[in-house]
C-alpha cells in the first residue's frame, strides 16, 4: 500500500480526496476493538494486507519465578490505527472484530446528526512511533488533550528531534505529543535536553 498519507483531518465532503493519478488517498483512522485484543486484531489486518499500528511499548517483566521478560504493552487501550481508504475503512468494519471507528466532534455534524470520521495526520502518527520506539522512560496516554506549555524540541539523548509541549506535573516534566480528538502520548524529560521553538 502507498505511504501518502493525508496530513489534514478531512470533512465528509473530502473524505474520498483522490491522487493525480486518481488513486484515493489513504489515511489514518482510529479503530476501536475489545479491550485485550489490540494486538491480535493488528495482526489479523496485517495478514489481510491492512496497514495498522497499535501503540505499544516494549518493557521488561519480572515474573514470580524470577524471570525477566520483554513484553509489548498497549499504551492507548482499545485503539488500533488503521491507514486506509474510505472503501476499505468501510470495509474493515465488516471483518467482526472491529466495533467501530471513533468520529471527530470538533466537526459540525452532517443533516442526521452524524459527526465525520477521525483521520489522525500523518505527522501526528510520526511522533507518536517515534516516541513510543525510542523512549527509555514508560510512556503514558492521557485521554484527554494536553495544551499547556511551550513548543519544545528534544535536543539529546535517544529521542533527539521529537517536538512536543512540555508541561509540569509537581517536579516532573513531560514532553507531550497529541493526537487530535485522542489524547496525549507523555514521556519524563530532563528539561537540559530540549529548546523551546520560536
Amino acid at each position: 500500500m502507498s505511504n501518502a498519507v493525508q496530513d489534514t483531518p478531512t470533512t465528509e465532503a473530502t473524505e474520498n480526496v483522490v491522487s493525480a493519478g486518481g488513486i484515493p488517498h489513504r489515511k489514518w483512522f482510529a479503530a476501536v476493538v475489545k479491550r485485550n485484543t489490540e494486538k491480535a486484531c493488528r495482526e489479523k489486518l496485517q495478514e489481510l494486507g491492512y496497514e495498522s499500528y497499535v501503540a505499544t511499548q516494549e518493557e521488561t517483566r519480572v515474573w514470580r519465578n524470577g524471570e525477566r521478560r520483554k513484553v509489548e504493552r498497549v499504551i492507548i487501550s482499545t485503539i488500533i490505527f488503521v491507514r486506509a481508504t474510505e472503501q476499505e475503512r468501510i470495509h474493515t468494519l465488516k471483518l467482526g472484530f472491529i466495533n467501530r471507528y471513533l468520529t471527530n466532534k470538533a466537526l459540525p455534524a452532517n443533516d442526521l446528526g452524524r459527526h465525520p470520521i477521525a483521520t489522525i495526520p500523518d505527522d501526528q502518527m510520526q511522533q507518536l512511533q517515534f516516541m513510543l520506539y525510542n523512549a527509555d522512560a514508560p510512556v503514558n496516554f492521557a485521554d484527554m488533550p494536553l495544551r499547556l506549555g511551550d513548543r519544545v524540541r528534544i535536543t539529546r539523548g535517544s529521542l533527539t528531534g521529537l517536538e512536543g509541549n512540555i508541561i509540569r506535573n509537581a517536579s516532573t516534566h513531560y514532553i507531550v505529543v497529541n493526537i487530535d480528538f485522542l489524547g496525549s502520548a507523555m514521556v519524563n524529560i530532563s528539561l537540559g535536553d530540549i529548546e523551546r521553538i520560536v
